[in-house]
């Protein structure tokens, strides 16, 4: 059995349920899951620049 790190884990979950977009505020605590979602083609990561635009972003996207 393969180790993966938590954000590949994560991923790895958003996949499986069929999540095809993630919009995020990129930081350094969240550089193990940017890392992942850059290795995973079926996932669009969008970079937001304020944590309020990034709910109003998914909240647009999911409507």
């Amino acid at each position: 059995m393969t180790k993966l790190s938590g954000g590949e884990a994560l991923v790895k979950s958003l996949v499986r349920e069929g999540v095809e977009v993630v919009f995020g505020l990129p930081g350094v605590q969240m550089y193990g899951i940017i890392a992942a979602l850059r290795d995973e083609p079926s996932i669009r990561f969008i970079v937001t620049r304020h944590e309020q635009a990034t709910t109003y972003m998914a909240d647009g996207y999911a409507r």
